[in-house]
């Protein structure tokens, strides 16, 4: 669910954003309604937004190492799929994907 509306995010991806400073899915009613007040940061955190790839990338790398299980379950999927410019590597997905499992992320 949306963690500002608290309604379910729709299950078409398109309609959800991933916001990389908390490692949220926002619905895009959230994002809107922030925009219409002038709030062009995370509407969540209210975090500046990352300009580029390795900004967002960075702010996911820091929070994976602090601990965040959602950042983890995140870098697991840039590794299983190689995006973004990670090299595609199976292994290390699993090993990110149980380490977030272990740490309650259903989706791992």
């Amino acid at each position: 669910e949306c963690p500002i509306c608290n309604l379910p995010l729709p299950l078409d991806k398109k309609q959800s954003s991933f916001q990389a400073c908390c490692v949220t899915l926002v619905c895009h009613g959230c994002v809107r309604a922030a925009y219409k007040r002038g709030m062009f940061d995370c509407p969540f955190c209210r975090t500046t937004s990352p300009k580029t790839n390795s900004e967002a990338e960075a702010m996911i790398q820091r929070r994976a190492d602090a601990g965040d299980p959602m950042a983890i379950w995140h870098l697991g999927g840039q590794y299983r799929f190689g995006w973004d410019g990670f090299k595609k590597d199976v292994a290390r997905a699993v090993e990110l994907y149980e380490r977030a499992a272990e740490l309650g992320v259903k989706e791992a």
